[in-house]
């Protein structure tokens, strides 16, 4: 055994009874060497995001300023109908593919993409027919949702495919063909919602469509940055990666279906209970706490990749203390946000919309910037349990968040209206973000032989 020689110093050596100082030189000179690693990824990922997030608010904004309130509720609904059909798609596909790609891709990662492709694409295909034959029924029942589902179905392909396209930028470590993607996507949002207020032809149908337009720009200019070219797999690649994606994903779709309704569920909840006009107001003030959720979103792309990487590399106990330390930084930033929001609400809804009913519906914030906090708090907790593939506890919290929602909801709907299912939806949402983190802060070191053991494997 050899015993390290004492560090030297401009006047000696340390004496030996101040190995802390070492030690917390170490640790700083590992926090700037991973500071310098990641704030290209960082900065690039805020980007696209920030990128993201402003077109939505803006695109929002205008839309409630532009459109009746009764109209800007319809366009609120049937995009509700879309993102139940993305957070699907994440929960089928793209949350499961960084675990897979970490474990599977470094011989595969090109025959890992083409069959992801294919996968999206039958996804896409399969709930575009459901969007129609809903558009069916609406026609007789609600006539008036008929032709925006008709407009959705035509774009749901486009928006599927650059919602897989960007992920795979993160996957492959692209951030800045995600960012110009952004640039594109967000251009086309603010520019055709512009030119079709002042042409006289802005409605909900309208809207769905330069979605479309809008997100398959933004996919055309990631493939031509080189990060995906399109080709052909063998049938038993995609049957392949469709087996590993849902023995981890079957787990995450009940999980997504319940995010969905504890984060856009409720607005046709709200539209059943206060009507259509409540449903857009709801929406319009949920547009204000979102950024700082869309930023912890930014995080996640950019970091899940990374950590899945470590975590096969180093282990599991590198998980668990990622979702420690990152629950505080997460769960800070979004505190922060909440309370500049909540304190001048009033001040920041009577300039953003100049809508009467929406500035004085500004104490409907209160539970919808709780739920905001909750849902932010287990963002780190999260990436470590995606990371290790285990997905069962998501679904789990997502369960137990929705009954409590739906009997809130229940409760409090027909007395309250829309503060009732609100404050259910915290409750939801707080009671979720508990059983996430305390999974995570569970986890435990896999034994190093069972590590060992893992073969290296190659789809053929």
């Amino acid at each position: 055994m050899t015993i390290d020689a004492p560090a030297k110093t401009a006047g000696g050596f340390l004496p030996e009874s101040t190995p802390a100082a070492g030690r917390g030189a170490r640790a700083f000179s590992a926090a700037r060497g991973i500071a310098q690693r990641w704030k290209g990824r960082i900065f690039l990922a805020l980007t696209d995001q920030g990128l993201g997030s402003a077109g939505n608010f803006l695109l929002t904004i205008l839309c409630v300023i532009w459109l009746p309130l009764d109209g800007f509720g319809r366009y609120v609904l049937v995009m509700s109908v879309s993102l139940l059909i993305e957070v699907g798609q994440a929960s089928l596909i793209l949350d499961s593919m960084p675990a897979v790609v970490a474990r599977y891709g470094q011989r595969n990662r090109r025959r890992l993409e083409i069959a992801c492709l294919w996968v999206v694409l039958i996804y896409s295909a399969l709930t575009s027919a459901v969007v129609l034959l809903s558009a069916g029924v609406f026609s007789l029942w609600a006539p008036e949702f008929a032709l925006p589902l008709l407009c959705l179905a035509i774009s749901n392909p486009f928006q599927r495919l650059y919602v897989f396209l960007r992920r795979l930028c993160y996957i492959r470590d692209r951030q800045q063909a995600a960012a110009i993607a952004s640039v594109a996507n967000c251009t086309c949002l603010l520019g055709g919602v512009v030119g079709l207020h002042y042409s006289g032809l802005l409605s909900v149908a309208a809207l769905l469509l330069l979605w479309g337009f809008a997100n398959g720009v933004a996919a055309l200019v990631i493939c031509c940055a080189g990060v995906m070219y399109p080709g052909r797999t063998k049938t038993t690649h995609v049957a392949w990666l469709a087996r590993q994606l849902w023995r981890s994903g079957r787990w995450l779709v009940g999980a997504a279906v319940g995010f969905w309704a504890c984060n856009w569920g409720i607005l046709p909840l709200v539209a059943a209970t206060a009507g259509i006009e409540a449903a857009g107001i709801v929406r319009a003030l949920q547009t204000l706490v979102t950024p700082i959720i869309q930023l912890n979103a930014a995080l996640n792309l950019a970091i899940l990749p990374r950590i899945a990487d470590k975590v096969v590399a180093v282990g599991q106990k590198y998980a668990r203390s990622f979702a420690i330390y990152s629950t505080a930084v997460f769960t800070a930033m979004v505190v922060v946000y909440a309370a500049v929001v909540l304190g001048e609400s009033k001040t920041i809804l009577a300039l953003l919309y100049r809508k009467q009913e929406i500035a004085a519906s500004s104490y409907l914030l209160w539970p919808l910037g709780i739920a905001m906090i909750a849902e932010a708090a287990p963002q780190g907790s999260s990436i470590a349990l995606l990371a290790m593939n285990r997905t069962r506890v998501f679904f789990f919290s997502r369960a137990l968040g929705v009954a409590i929602l739906l009997g809130g909801a229940a409760v409090l709907g027909p007395t309250k209206g829309a503060e009732g299912i609100l404050w259910a939806n915290a409750v939801s949402h707080a009671v979720g973000a508990a059983l996430l983190m305390a999974a995570a802060f569970r986890i435990r070191e896999e034994p190093q032989s069972v590590a060992r053991r893992r073969p290296a494997i190659v789809i053929r």
